[in-house]
């Protein structure tokens, strides 16, 4: 099966966001929909290994700031490659402001947000189905808003192409983001420039355009299979049906052999 295909549906993308005992996190999804216009409602579906995933549980409100193309990749790094159980998102963010529930709502790289109160949850194993009344809703932009395969061939920071170096040294790719650092050796406590993860997220890429070979493997000829959202791979013969990303939390159908 192709599953490229599952980018072609229309996808939209937003940063959802809740709070919990005076703490605000949010991430980014793309599972928000209508589900009935009277009353009206929407389903949102969340992993359960996100930090908003809990407040929304708990506190049974959400708001959902819906991306526009005019977005950059900085917002999708800052609520999607970082989880906030190890940071505070809203620390310094200032392109933000409350919603008549509280919730922070994104205001750059977004043209319209809705709100929403919990009314029925639908356990999906891995995920959580939270179905919810709206309870406020404000069109911000008449900016396009970026479905997930817009977010691909636009917005998504695409790798480098191997390059040779003159000196013969080594290449070292972020399976992140794409960024290139050469040198001979990468520092243990290097980190990104670009999406801020350590050198441990670097892998091995020979000058002479070989396959790339995670930090740390050696080419034993096994298959690396590279989330198609984020961009984190993972080595192996197969991949395991209920892998999930680390990074970003989606499942193994949206991986692809790298």
């Amino acid at each position: 099966m192709d599953k490229k295909a599952m980018y072609k549906l229309s996808y939209g993308l937003f940063v959802v966001t809740s709070s919990l005992s005076g703490k605000d996190n949010g991430c980014i999804t793309n599972t928000l929909m209508q589900v009935t216009s009277e009353p009206n409602r929407v389903s949102l579906t969340v992993n359960k290994a996100n930090l908003t995933h809990d407040m929304i549980d708990l506190s049974g409100i959400f708001t959902a700031s819906i991306i526009s193309t005019d977005a950059d990749f900085e917002l999708f790094k800052h609520f999607g490659f970082q989880s906030g159980t190890d940071v505070d998102k809203f620390s310094g963010f200032t392109d933000c402001k409350r919603a008549e529930n509280g919730l922070y709502i994104v205001t750059k790289g977004t043209n319209a947000y809705i709100s929403g109160k919990v009314v029925q949850k639908i356990d999906l194993g891995t995920h959580t189905m939270f179905i919810a009344d709206v309870t406020a809703m404000e069109v911000m932009s008449n900016i396009p808003s970026a479905t997930y395969e817009y977010y691909q061939s636009n917005i998504k920071v695409k790798p480098k192409a191997v390059g040779e170096t003159s000196d013969g040294k080594t290449i070292w790719r972020c399976t992140i983001c794409g960024y290139e650092y050469v040198g001979d050796e990468l520092p243990e406590d290097f980190v990104c420039p670009l999406c801020k993860h350590p050198a441990s997220d670097f892998e091995k890429v020979s000058s002479e355009k070989e396959e790339a070979v995670p930090v740390g493997k050696t080419s034993d000829g096994k298959t690396i299979w590279r989330c198609t959202v984020c961009g984190y791979e993972y080595v192996g013969d197969e991949l395991p049906p209920d892998f999930e990303c680390p990074i970003c939390g989606v499942g193994a159908d949206m991986f692809e052999r790298a």
